[in-house]
C-alpha cells in the first residue's frame, strides 16, 4: 500500500518513523537513540480504516524507538468533549457488548488532554522533562 493511501493518522506515522531513522542512521556514536515525537489533535478519527492499523503503526514506531506524545485539544466550552465521547465494542458475531470511554482504549499510552490552548508550553516543557527523565535512568 503506498503511503497516500493510508489513513493521515497511520501515514503520519509511517513517514516520521522513515524520517528518524534517516536521522538516526547519521549518529555513530550511539545506536540506542531515543526520539520523541509529540501529535497535537482533537485526537478524533484516528481509527477510520480500523483499530488493528493504528495500533500497529503505533507499536512499530514505539518498537523503533520513538516516544510519542500525544497533546489532544479539547475545545473548552464545548459540547461535546473527547472525555464524554464513548465508543461501542463488539464480539466476534458483531453483537454490541458493551459502550465505553474513548480514551480508555486511546492507542498512543502517552496523552494529555489540553483544556486550554495557555496549556500548551507547560505541557510541552513537563512532558520533555519526564521524557528526558525517563531515558537518562534506562
Amino acid at each position: 500500500m503506498e503511503s497516500q493511501e493510508l489513513p493521515l493518522t497511520e501515514r503520519l506515522l509511517t513517514t516520521t518513523r522513515s524520517h528518524f531513522a534517516a536521522s538516526a542512521s547519521f549518529n555513530t556514536t550511539n545506536k540506542t537513540v531515543s526520539q520523541l515525537l509529540f501529535i497535537i489533535s482533537d485526537g478524533r478519527g484516528l481509527y477510520v480504516k480500523g483499530v488493528e492499523a493504528v495500533n500497529k503503526a503505533v507499536k512499530e514506531n514505539w518498537d523503533a524507538g520513538i516516544f510519542m506524545v500525544f497533546l489532544i485539544v479539547d475545545k473548552q466550552g464545548a459540547k461535546e468533549s473527547i472525555l464524554d465521547v464513548r465508543t461501542p465494542v463488539f464480539d466476534g458475531d458483531g453483537k454490541l457488548v458493551r459502550i465505553e470511554s474513548y480514551l480508555d482504549t486511546f492507542p498512543f499510552p502517552y496523552y494529555v488532554v489540553l483544556r486550554t490552548p495557555r496549556d500548551l508550553p507547560g505541557t510541552l516543557a513537563e512532558a520533555l522533562r519526564q521524557w528526558l527523565e525517563l531515558f537518562s535512568t534506562s
